[in-house]
């Protein structure tokens, strides 16, 4: 019989406990990874944002407006290349759903500022000039089921439509980023919609591309200076800065998760930690026996916390398996407000945290086998 033959026997000498146990860890180790990858994505340490692009908003609050005037303001500061504005419109397209991102746009400045972005020239040209004219990223695109040429209609709850129905847009393209998974892609729509709601007039934040990387914070604070102590204050940074702030007034993300999995594998070791032992105290003879025909007390202890680390790795490998393809396959269809990214570096911390595991709940168990005594166990037994 060989070794891991040896060890998986050993392992389920008590089936149903040990099925059990796995269970658990596979389960909790699936919850790390997704939640991981929700807490990778606001911790931002992923975001690569064009520092060259910054963001103005309210100085005060994300949900403050801007005056449309600020725009050519804006552009007057030296240094700024580009600027556009966007306004969050709340829009959802299926009763029930939390919501994509629909942003109403400038749409002869939107795509200078996002110069990266790819769309058609002709799918551009018609969504410039066509009022009711709607661009949609290509995941939803593939969500919803949509092609070019078809009227959307989108409820907003923020912007509500006067005629008391919904808004109709035509879809007359698609557009996509280089790299998606640092991209924030949303449906598009002419901002001159919004003349018959309360927010025309004003904007919900401007982006701009500037010369130099490493003016952005002289600039950011030239446009800042032009609106201090007005009734419209602004608050300018990096792009990827703004992500993170906005990340933050959802609150402490990588906290809240950490503490989640904090509480799920302290129960872990507490739950396999008593397999371990239960184990232990089932097999004391037949250990003492091992050590008569001649296993040395190094080896049995190495044979107790094999086990162990076996059972948390196997466990491990099933729920970081499941997990990613969980990640990968839900990542594209997730809302923008609860984005999920799937990142390599949290399955070698979960493997790592298996092998911490297996090793802690293995080393009391493994340092009584250590210690028997074979006269008292064959006595006690």
């Amino acid at each position: 019989m060989g070794r891991i033959q040896f060890l998986i026997r050993c392992m389920f000498r008590h089936k149903l406990r040990t099925i059990l146990t796995m269970l658990s860890l596979v389960t909790a180790f699936l919850l790390f990874l997704m939640l991981r990858s929700v807490a990778v994505v606001f911790e931002a340490g992923w975001v690569d944002f064009e520092e060259t692009r910054l963001t103005t908003q309210s100085k005060y609050s994300m949900i403050d407006r801007l005056p449309l005037a600020h725009e050519d303001v804006i552009h007057s500061i030296d240094g700024v290349v580009e600027v556009t504005h966007a306004s969050w419109f709340g829009g959802v397209f299926k009763e029930g759903e939390t919501g994509d991102a629909t942003f109403a746009i400038d749409p002869t400045t939107y795509f200078k500022v996002y110069s990266e972005y790819v769309v058609d020239p002709d799918q551009l040209a018609e969504f410039q000039s066509t009022r009711t004219a709607a661009l949609a990223p290509e995941s939803l695109m593939e969500k919803y089921g949509w092609e070019i040429g078809q009227k959307i209609p989108v409820i907003s709850p923020i912007h509500p439509n006067p005629t008391g129905g919904p808004w109709i847009f035509d879809l007359v393209g698609t557009y996509a980023s280089p790299d998606e998974s640092n991209a924030f892609l949303a449906f598009l729509f002419h901002y001159e919609r919004m003349v018959d709601t309360f927010a025309y007039g004003t904007a919900g934040w401007y982006m701009l591309t500037i010369d130099d990387p490493d003016r952005a914070d002289e600039i950011s604070a030239a446009i800042d200076k032009k609106f201090e102590n007005s009734s419209d204050e602004t608050r300018t940074m990096t792009e990827s800065e703004s992500f993170r702030q906005f990340a933050a007034q959802l609150g402490d993300i990588s906290l809240i998760v950490t503490g989640i999995l904090s509480a799920v594998f302290f129960t872990m070791i507490l739950l396999t930690a008593n397999t371990m032992v239960q184990g232990y105290h089932e097999r004391v003879s037949e250990l003492a026996v091992m050590k008569t025909l001649g296993f040395s007390n190094a080896s049995v202890s190495v044979y107790i916390l094999a086990e162990a680390l076996l059972m948390c790795c196997i466990s491990a490998a099933i729920g970081i398996g499941v997990g990613t393809l969980v990640v990968i396959g839900i990542q594209d269809y997730m809302p923008p407000m609860i984005p999920i990214y799937f990142d390599p570096i949290t399955c070698a911390w979960a493997g790592l945290i298996a092998i911490g595991l297996g090793a802690l709940v293995g080393s009391v168990p493994a340092i009584n086998a250590n210690r028997l005594v074979i006269v008292d166990a064959l006595h006690a037994h």
